[in-house]
């Protein structure tokens, strides 16, 4: 979603894009988007155009949606997260956790974040809004996330954190400085095979987009596996076929040669060759 479909820091995605997910959807195209980010972010993101998110991979596989419905659900171990905001007190790396219900108005929370200076740039790049708390709520959590704001070598510290406090959890990073944490054996690559078997989709059947570490599983998954040309290197090199920047609306320009080819009953150019 981040730096595929809508650069990251935009507060939504494009007219245009959504624009181009619609013409794909009226082709008989079943969209949906394969993210980290959970549904109240997908509201904002689609500027609460719910057709764009009624299917979908998302909170990196942890909800599952098919036309509407909900398909799975997993949630967070709570003794897993406490755990971790635990390993984490004393350092500049936070932990945030995003309520299983939410909505617009709900908090999402911020656990020992060292400062609000360092939370608002967070909250800027990332587009959320987080409430700094000292300790982890005691309600149901269905995504979680670490904020690592000195670089690599604090990335790599918070890996062999979480491996050694959290063994049954694992962390994967979209973006450089953030790091998503999913219980192990849960991936978007899973959660595709759960919207598979609920929609009857063969996987020959299914195109991925993708530019991200929590995105290698699903694209290796998928014959039609696609980087966006601002994909991290590893991305690109997995990725079967490649298309234009995120910048460039590449993946918008892409939906609308899906809707014509499926009108045309023919193969997409981007997919020949």
């Amino acid at each position: 979603m981040d730096n595929t479909l809508v650069p990251l820091g935009a507060r939504a995605v494009s007219p245009s894009t959504r624009e181009a997910i619609h013409e794909a959807l009226d082709a008989g195209v079943l969209f949906g988007p394969s993210t980290g980010r959970d549904t109240v972010e997908l509201m904002r993101l689609f500027r609460a155009d719910r057709a764009c998110f009624q299917t979908g991979v998302v909170s990196n596989g942890k909800r599952v949606l098919a036309r509407g419905r909900t398909v799975s659900l997993t949630l967070m171990p709570h003794d897993g997260l406490v755990a971790i905001a635990r390993a984490l007190e004393g350092a500049r790396m936070f932990l945030v956790c995003y309520p299983a219900e939410a909505n617009l108005l709900n908090a999402i929370y911020a656990v020992g974040a060292p400062s609000e200076e360092v939370l608002n740039s967070y909250e800027a790049r990332i587009k959320f809004v987080g409430c700094m708390v000292d300790e982890v709520p005691d309600v149901d959590f269905v995504a979680a996330t670490i904020a690592c704001p000195d670089g690599p070598e604090q990335m790599d510290q918070t890996r062999r954190i979480v491996a050694e406090v959290a063994p049954d959890l694992r962390v994967v990073s979209p973006v450089p400085g953030w790091f998503d944490i999913m219980p192990k054996g849960v991936s978007k690559a899973r959660g595709l095979h759960e919207l598979l078997d609920a929609t009857g989709i063969g996987i020959d059947e299914v195109v991925v987009f993708g530019d991200a570490e929590n995105d290698l599983e699903i694209l290796r998954e998928v014959p039609y596996s696609v980087a966006v040309a601002n994909a991290m290197p590893e991305v690109a090199e997995a990725a079967n076929y490649h298309i234009g920047a995120c910048a460039d609306e590449g993946v918008a320009t892409a939906l609308r040669e899906l809707a014509r080819a499926a009108r045309a009953g023919r193969m997409p150019d981007f997919l020949k060759g």
